[in-house]
């Protein structure tokens, strides 16, 4: 599947800086547009996945994020101002503020390439996440193991595993990077408080 990003936004130094950014760690087509009226002459793309990198402030061309998305694979992600704003974007699945490191951009486009374009809101069918599982699973996502994991929440590592498998089944997300996906995509852990080095 053709992979390719397509960055929306009124400022050009922003544009330009996302483009390079992600030149530098990805061999993937980046178009710049100005405004989202200008994603209307891309509606013929089929079978790609695509990132729409739009300005949380700008109005959304819906009618072609629609047609987009009947043919693709569409991830949308807010550029914020800040994390206030960020908050008040519900409409984008990811969002990515104006203050985040290269690395943390590239962290984003990893976790949207592992997800295959797909946003995982829709994961939790066979049940709720109870709030214990939902404070395993965020520190699962901050890269934590499990006997680190067992301190932070003064339970036993036979209790984090008890738990991992519990998700496991729930959420039918065997990696930790779907497990990252899952915890950002249903607003547990924002994409900004994870330190992919720390990953590595």
């Amino acid at each position: 599947m053709k992979e390719s990003v397509f960055i929306v936004h009124r400022s050009e130094i922003i544009r330009k800086g996302l483009s390079l950014i992600l030149q530098e760690y990805f061999k993937m087509e980046i178009t710049q547009l100005t405004t989202a009226s200008d994603l209307s002459s891309f509606t013929g793309i089929t079978n790609s996945i695509m990132i729409l990198m739009l300005d949380a402030q700008a109005e959304i061309n819906q009618k072609a994020i629609d047609l987009l998305k009947k043919n693709n694979e569409v991830a949308l992600v807010a550029i914020c101002q800040d994390e206030e704003e960020a908050h008040q974007a519900p409409v984008f699945d990811y969002q990515l503020t104006l203050y985040a490191s290269p690395v943390q951009i590239q962290k984003l486009i990893q976790i949207i390439r592992q997800s295959g374009g797909k946003p995982k809101n829709a994961m939790v069918e066979n049940g709720e996440l109870t709030s214990r599982e939902k404070e395993v699973i965020k520190l699962i996502a901050l890269g934590l193991a499990n006997k680190e994991i067992a301190d932070k929440l003064f339970i036993s590592i036979h209790t984090v595993i008890s738990h991992r498998k519990n998700l496991t089944e729930k959420l039918g997300i065997k990696s930790i990077s779907g497990l990252t996906v899952y915890a950002i995509m249903n607003n547990l852990l924002d994409i900004q408080d994870i330190n992919p080095e720390e990953l590595i």
